[in-house]
């Protein structure tokens, strides 16, 4: 009867300890798992951001001097809204005219229209340290011209085939004084990359 009474009490002890202690513990110990799991996760997850990064920028500096000067022509990372007017203004005087009414204004893609940035720029661990992510912007650009139609159609080739990327958001056409000449209204949407 006695060895009973002992077994009883080891197995309410064995069940107390349990429900009051280890039960506690071992709610602590599948946390702590999880955000293991987590930090893992991510530490593999800049591993393998380190690793495209390093072979990205091999690529880019294996990129001749004039291609790096095209890529920056396409996309800047500056806003120089003077030397672009200027060019929009060489391109016109190529076909015989010149832009009148020139309104560039640089705004933030987020306002313009454009989705958020999404990336890597999210904070990392309790350091509060962030990756800086580049964030695209636009440049609304509007001018007039008075051409002939074959004439600003050319325009509107050139500026296609420039290397800067450029959408027209806006064409209003009205006829002109002359019958061969009309008024065109053109707005148009250029990018840039804002380094933070």
């Amino acid at each position: 009867m006695n060895n009973n009474i002992t077994a009883i009490i080891l197995v309410a002890l064995a069940i107390g300890t349990y429900l009051t202690f280890t039960r506690a513990k071992l709610a602590e110990v599948n946390e702590v798992r999880v955000v293991n799991t987590q930090y893992l996760s991510a530490i593999d997850s800049a591993d393998r951001l380190i690793k495209v990064r390093d072979a990205v920028l091999k690529d880019y500096n294996a990129l001749s001097s004039e291609d790096r000067d095209r890529l920056d022509k396409m996309l800047p990372n500056t806003v120089d809204n003077i030397r672009l007017i200027i060019d929009l203004n060489s391109v016109a005087l190529r076909h015989g005219f010149s832009l009148r009414d020139i309104k560039a204004a640089a705004s933030n893609a987020n306002q313009g229209g454009l989705p958020a940035s999404q990336g890597f720029g999210s904070e990392i661990g309790d350091a509060g340290a962030s990756i800086p992510t580049p964030t695209l912007d636009t440049v609304n650009i509007s001018f007039s011209v008075m051409a002939p139609y074959q004439q600003f159609i050319n325009l509107l080739r050139d500026l296609e085939a420039n290397l800067r990327i450029m959408d027209v958001t806006h064409l209003s056409v009205s006829a002109g004084t002359n019958p061969n000449l009309y008024d065109f209204s053109v707005e148009l949407q250029t990018y840039w990359l804002r380094q933070q």
